[in-house]
């Protein structure tokens, strides 16, 4: 055996020993073989209600049997054209593997339960001509899109998700773009100007985000000035609607004499002034909306006494004073958006007289008192958004158990009181009571809110243990349970909650050990278990936490080397800052060098580094074996 050959005999054993590396031989694959693989990925991405998703989608299967899974249509080359997952009840991620189906002209994801964000590398599809990722759970900001990246994107329906951040700008650079919905999320700031330049564009849809400032004039009818007043001389008009203009002025009181009007919509306009004492006159008015404008002054009584009015939204205004006690008494109300405005006092006690109210929004306001009991037995309501007001008392135990509602929002409040032991609601979605007074144990019951996104009990004054009935909310995605008093374990249940993006039980009396399981959560963004008790090791599982971005264990009373592989890597050492007994990687202290050194000299493996130390000397000690034998 030739000297260059031991060399090459040694360089591998070090190689495998240092880097654990395997290598593998793959032959090369057609295009319709990896058209397949991407399948399967996708496949293992996601859950389904027996955890296995899609169970036609067989990974033992071979191409071009792909072309006959669900929802996948091929062409004559089985290249896969067409993704159509529609209401099928899948959760989980979306990888970005998906854009290697290189020949995808239709991709449709539509109500599902897919969380998490979506894969910039989506838009290097650059045969797909239909993006429809609609009434989904997609979180965060919309994707960058890649320098020509969408060539031939016709149709982008993102509606009804969890969108945040501002607007994508650069949408202007998809050639054939005609139809984009981004309406029904949380997008903030500004529409950009940039939209005008989409020159193909038929539909935008924008509504139902948290946009500010002004429509750009080359996306409205760019009407400007006052409002004729000689429009109260249509006397047989029945519609009115003057939304997403930039009209000023006062609203005329002449438009009080139109006594068969029955819709009236001047939203997203820069009106001022008072609503006119003259419209007590229109008897027959159904939609009354004067939403984001600069109008001031009361909600006049006669609002509440329009024996027709299904429809009021007023929000974005400078109203101030109480509302009419007596709105909702017309049996009626179906929509009522009062939101961030000025207004005060209590809340009308009969808004859900009719039994069909479905929607009310009265956040960012300073209402107090307490909330209605009448409200806990509107079993009609979807959305309710009471949070940043003043209201006390206790939550009607009734609202936690309303069979339509997929929104319950009290946060920013001075409720007190406990939770009520029974939770109900198969569409609760989102349950926020962040920023109260609310005492007491959190109900094993709260396990019942299947279909739960978003749970956020935090800065309340919260009891007793976590019930692990948490880990049966498969769906659940942020869980906020920071700044109460909660004792006990964490429990190993909330590992099966697949679905978690963020988890913050911070500033608790927590005690006992990081359970394992959280290890489990693949798509953890953001994990805070800061100022605990908790003790233990760090689980060495989290460094295959490879979605982890923020990390704060600080403050507790763990021990042990920290880890410094995967994920660790990202992580300072404010993540760990006041646990006295955590040595090493990122502040290298001594603790883990001479206890080590300690425990050589006594013949005993050091508990904090043993592990890794033990490993080390063994390889070495194989690699000198070899050495000499050779």
């Amino acid at each position: 055996m030739t000297i260059n050959h031991h060399l090459f005999l040694l360089f591998l054993f070090a190689t495998n020993c240092s880097s654990y590396i395997q290598l593998v031989l793959a032959s090369p694959e057609t295009e319709s073989q990896r058209d397949f693989h991407v399948l399967i990925k996708i496949k293992a991405s996601l859950l389904g209600p027996t955890l296995s998703a899609l169970p036609d989608w067989d990974p033992a299967a071979a191409s071009p049997s792909h072309c006959f899974f669900t929802g996948v249509a091929c062409d004559h080359q089985s290249r896969v054209i067409s993704l159509n997952l529609t209401a099928l009840p899948l959760r989980g991620v979306l990888p970005p593997e998906i854009a290697l189906l290189d020949q995808l002209v239709n991709l449709t994801i539509s109500q599902t339960n897919i969380t998490s964000n979506l894969p910039a590398e989506i838009s290097h599809l650059a045969s797909l001509k239909l993006l429809n990722i609609s009434n989904n759970n997609f979180t965060d900001a919309f994707p960058v899109i890649y320098p020509g990246g969408f060539p031939s994107l016709e149709v982008l329906d993102a509606y009804n998700n969890y969108f945040r951040g501002p607007l994508p700008a650069n949408l202007t650079n998809l050639p054939k773009l005609r139809y984009l919905h981004l309406g029904g999320n949380f997008f903030s700031g500004e529409i950009p100007e940039s939209y005008s330049e989409i020159s193909g564009l038929e539909y935008l849809g924008l509504h139902g985000n948290d946009l500010s400032g002004h429509i750009p004039a080359s996306l409205g009818c760019n009407l400007t000035g006052p409002i004729p007043a000689s429009l109260g001389q249509l006397k047989n008009l029945n519609t009115l609607f003057l939304q997403v203009n930039h009209l000023t002025g006062p609203i005329p009181a002449t438009l009080g004499s139109l006594p068969y009007l029955e819709a009236l919509d001047f939203g997203i306009n820069e009106l001022t002034g008072e609503i006119p004492a003259t419209f007590s006159q229109m008897k027959q008015l159904k939609l009354f909306n004067l939403f984001n404008n600069h109008l001031q002054g009361n909600v006049p009584q006669f609002i509440g006494e329009l024996p027709f009015l299904e429809v009021l939204q007023i929000w974005g205004n400078n109203f101030t004073g109480e509302l009419p006690e007596s709105l909702g008494s017309n049996r009626r109300l179906i929509k009522l958006d009062m939101a961030t405005n000025n207004l005060t006092g209590l809340v009308p006690p009969n808004l859900c007289a009719s039994g069909q109210l479905e929607l009310l929004v009265l956040m960012e306001n300073g209402f107090f008192g307490p909330i209605p009991e009448d409200l806990g037995r509107c079993n009609s309501l979807s959305h309710v958004r009471m949070g940043k007001n003043f209201l006390n008392g206790t939550v009607p135990p009734g609202l936690f158990n309303l069979s339509r509602a997929d929104m319950l929002e009290l946060n920013d409040n001075f409720l007190s009181g406990e939770l009520p032991p029974i939770i109900n609601g198969d569409r609760l979605e989102t349950l926020s009571l962040s920023n109260n007074q609310i005492t007491g144990r959190i109900p094993p019951s709260i396990g019942n809110l299947l279909a739960l996104l978003t749970l956020s009990f935090d800065q309340n004054r919260l009891s007793g243990s976590i019930p692990s009935e948490i880990g049966k909310l498969n769906h659940l995605s942020k869980l906020n349970l920071s700044g109460n008093s909660l004792s006990g374990e964490i429990p190993s249940e909330l590992g099966e909650c697949a679905s978690m993006s963020l988890l913050d039980l911070s500033r608790n009396s927590l005690t006992g050990v990081i359970p394992d399981e959280i290890a489990s959560l693949k798509i953890l963004s953001t994990l805070n278990l800061s100022r605990n008790q908790i003790s233990g090791e760090i689980p060495k599982e989290f460094m295959n936490l490879t979605s982890l971005i923020t990390l704060d264990l600080s403050f507790n009373n763990l021990y042990g080397e920290v880890p410094r592989q995967g994920q660790f890597l990202v992580f300072n050492e404010n993540s760990f800052a006041g646990n006295p007994g955590l040595c090493g990687a990122p502040y290298q202290n001594a603790s883990c060098v001479a206890g080590a050194a300690a425990n050589a000299n006594s013949g005993e493996q050091n508990p904090l580094c043993g592990a890794a130390t033990k490993a080390f000397f063994l390889c070495i000690s194989s690699f000198i074996g070899l050495l000499i034998i050779l």
